[in-house]
This record gives structure tokens, sequence and C-alpha cells, in this order.
């Protein structure tokens, strides 16, 4: 039984590490390999995959041009989210700002500005920041666990 649950960890790594903030619908369609699962409404679409205990969402969310501004993975009911999971889906996030050299982790209790708004980093909260680059990643990892990549107009 572990043997499966390791590898279907290991399948939704794969297919959740070809998402990119700022790509297209028709580029991740193509990395993803499967069409959303349901009609995509006019800027979100979701693909839904197998993980251990259930399902887990990747929802995207794009701006008037197509590109997306915003995408999110987080479990379904039941399903465990595993740190390899959202390690996955940042690592990938992360290519897009890699040679950057104002991103930066913000440290829990500290405060940081994002799409003109304020926030404060939760205990349970991994959060990533490059302003001039636009790019946030935030992870939370208590109550209804998630990790999403955000440009400032996704506020």
């Amino acid at each position: 039984m572990k043997r499966i649950a390791v590898a279907l960890v290991f399948v939704l790594s794969a297919v959740v590490a070809q998402a990119r903030l700022g790509d297209t619908l028709d580029q991740i369609r193509t990395r993803m390999k499967s069409k959303p699962a349901e009609e995509p409404q006019k800027n979100v679409a979701v693909w839904y995959f197998e993980v251990q205990d259930g399902q887990v969402a990747y929802i995207v969310t794009f701006d008037a041009k197509g590109h997306s501004i915003s995408e999110k993975l987080e479990p379904l009911r039941t399903a465990l989210f595993v740190n390899a999971t959202a390690e996955s889906f940042i690592r990938m996030q992360c290519e897009i700002v890699s040679q950057s050299k104002t991103l930066h982790v913000i440290p829990p209790g500290e405060k940081y500005q994002f799409g003109g708004r304020g926030f404060v980093v939760d205990s349970q909260q991994y959060v990533l920041l490059d302003s001039p680059n636009q790019f946030l990643l935030v992870w939370t990892r208590s109550g209804v666990p998630s990790v999403m990549a955000l440009r400032p107009e996704a506020m």
C-alpha cells in the first residue's frame, strides 16, 4: 500500500510540476496532456487529480489576455496534501524567478505588501515574494492546506 501511495504522489507531482504562472490555457492543456475537468468558465479552469486519499484540485485564474494570474493547488474533502506535492508545485512556479536577486522568504509574523494590499505571514505559512517581478507564492500548511502562486492583478 505504501508503494502505491508513493507512486501516486510521484505521478501527481510530475503532472502538477507542469504548471507555471503566466501560461495560457493552451500551454497548460499541452503540459497537462488533458483538458480541464469542466468547460472553463470565462477566466477559471480546474483540473482534478486522484491522490492517496481523495482528490486534489488545480485551479487556474486567467487575466483578460488569457495568461494565468493565479494558480492554486488544494486537496478536496479528505485528500492528503503531502509536502512533496506542494514542493514540486513550488519548484515549477519558481522557475520564472529563479535568477532573481529580489526573491526572498518572508518569515512568519512579518508584514509584506503585494497587489496594493498588506498581509502578515501566519505561523503555518511559507511565503516567497518577489515584488519587482510581480510574484507571490503562499503555502498554507494548516486548516485546509493549499499552495498558491499569484500576480498582483489576482488580488
